[in-house]
């Protein structure tokens, strides 16, 4: 009878013993945007959302072709001389600016807009900076660009951001940048 008593009891005793901790509430993709996105960025590359993505030095011609069939625009074109890591030219497709050296991808940037949206469920203006640290590996970083952070995607790649306001992520970038720090 005391065994059994013990038995009944000592599952108690233990839970009072350990302190409720607060479970995590999962964060909610921006289901809306993700479903609608047309095209997928990620810290390697971007493409159409039902195909292969680009990765990073693939042919320009190739990349523009495809972003703006999926996007239904053509993109406009531009060119900065002076970025520090040479000449680059840019395909700007409303909030997706895709950057390219040597005729070759070689980064993008995103922008809150619609169509585009990162693999694991990002987009700018949507997603709230807290909740992106609850889910990933987020650091913040010490520039003079105001609310710069990088986090971990789920291929364990890095995604740079800004969340100027310090709560709602406001842009995404990966690979070669021509910010001015």
């Amino acid at each position: 009878m005391m065994r059994k008593s013990l038995l009944l009891v000592l599952p108690l005793v233990l839970a009072a013993c350990g302190e409720a901790q607060p479970a995590h509430e999962p964060v909610e993709a921006p289901t809306d945007a993700v479903e609608t996105a047309k095209v997928f960025v990620d810290a390697n590359g971007l493409g159409p959302a039902d195909a292969e993505p680009f990765r990073f030095g693939a042919a320009r011609a190739d990349v523009d072709a495809a972003i703006g069939e999926a996007l239904g625009i053509a993109p406009g074109k531009s060119r900065n001389e002076e970025c520090g890591a040479g000449p680059m030219d840019f395909s700007q497709f409303g909030p997706l600016q895709i950057a390219y050296m040597d005729g070759e991808l070689r980064g993008w940037f995103l922008r809150e807009g619609e169509g585009v949206a990162t693999s694991d469920g990002i987009q700018p203006g949507t997603t709230k900076f807290e909740g992106l640290r609850l889910e990933k590996q987020v650091r913040k970083l010490d520039t003079t660009l105001e609310g710069e952070f990088e986090y971990t995607t789920a291929d364990f790649g890095t995604i740079t951001g800004f969340a100027e306001d310090g709560e709602t992520v406001t842009a995404l970038q990966a690979g070669i940048s021509c910010f001015f720090r």
